[in-house]
C-alpha cells in the first residue's frame, strides 16, 4: 500500500492553480471517467451512454502529467483491477473534489481497503460489478448518498459553531456581570441591543467584549 505524500499533493494543487480559466471550464459538468485500460473504459461509458463525461487512461505513460489537469467534473468513476488507494488520497485531499462523488470500480478489494475508501470519502466502492446496465443506477445512488453526506456535514458544522457561539456569549455575560454587578438580563439584553446598533451577530460582539477584558482585565 502507497505512503501518503503530503508535499506531493500540495505540489499537485500549487500547478492546479496555474492552469487556465478556459481549462477549467472544459470539464464542467461532466463526468469524469479514470479507467485503467481501454475495456474498462469503453464499459464505463457504454453504461453512461448520453451522459457528458471525458475518459482518462491512468495507464498510459503521460498519466503522472494528465492527472494535474483533473478538475470541474460533476462526478468521479475510477475503474482498476485492485484500488488504487494513493491515487484516491491524492483525489479527496484536493479541496476541488471534496464536493463531487467519487465511485470505484475494481475487480478485486479487501474488506480493509474498501473501508479505507470510504473513509477517505469514496460514495462507492463496487467489487466485481462493473456492468454497462449497473452504472447509472450505482451512480444515482452514490450521487444521492454525496449529497445528503454533505448535507449532513454542514448541519454538524452549523450546531458546532452555534454550540461555540453559545459558549462565547456566556463567557462575555458572565464577565459583564462580574465587572458591572448587573443581572443576567439585563446584561445579555444590553450586548444585543450593542448588536442591533452596531449590525453585527450577538457571537462578534461577545468576542470583542472578551477582547476588551483581555487587554483589560
Amino acid at each position: 500500500m502507497a505512503a501518503e505524500n503530503p508535499r506531493s499533493t500540495v505540489l499537485l494543487e500549487e500547478q492546479q492553480q496555474s492552469i487556465s480559466v478556459s481549462e477549467m471550464g472544459s470539464w464542467g459538468g461532466q463526468i469524469l471517467v479514470l479507467a485503467s485500460d481501454e475495456a474498462r473504459a469503453r464499459q464505463i461509458s457504454n453504461g453512461l451512454g448520453d451522459q457528458p463525461h471525458h475518459t482518462e487512461i491512468t495507464g498510459q505513460a503521460d498519466w503522472q502529467t494528465r492527472r494535474l489537469r483533473l478538475m470541474g467534473a460533476r462526478a468521479i468513476l475510477i475503474a482498476s483491477p485492485t484500488a488504487d488507494l494513493e491515487l484516491l488520497t491524492e483525489l479527496l485531499t484536493m479541496r476541488r473534489f471534496r464536493s463531487v462523488p467519487v465511485l470505484v470500480f475494481v475487480d478485486q478489494g479487501s474488506r480493509e481497503e474498501m473501508s479505507r475508501a470510504l473513509k477517505l470519502g469514496v460514495s462507492a466502492f463496487i467489487v466485481d460489478g462493473l456492468e454497462p446496465e449497473r452504472v447509472p443506477a450505482i451512480l444515482n445512488v452514490a450521487e444521492e448518498r454525496h449529497a445528503l453526506t454533505l448535507s449532513l456535514q454542514d448541519q454538524l458544522q452549523k450546531t458546532q459553531e452555534d454550540l461555540a457561539a453559545r459558549k462565547t456569549i456566556e463567557r462575555a455575560k458572565g464577565l459583564l456581570m462580574t465587572k458591572s454587578g448587573l443581572a443576567e438580563q439585563e446584561v445579555y439584553d444590553s450586548m444585543r441591543r450593542m448588536a442591533m446598533t452596531q449590525g453585527k451577530p450577538l457571537r462578534e460582539i461577545a468576542e470583542n467584549i472578551l477582547a476588551i477584558f483581555a487587554i483589560f482585565p
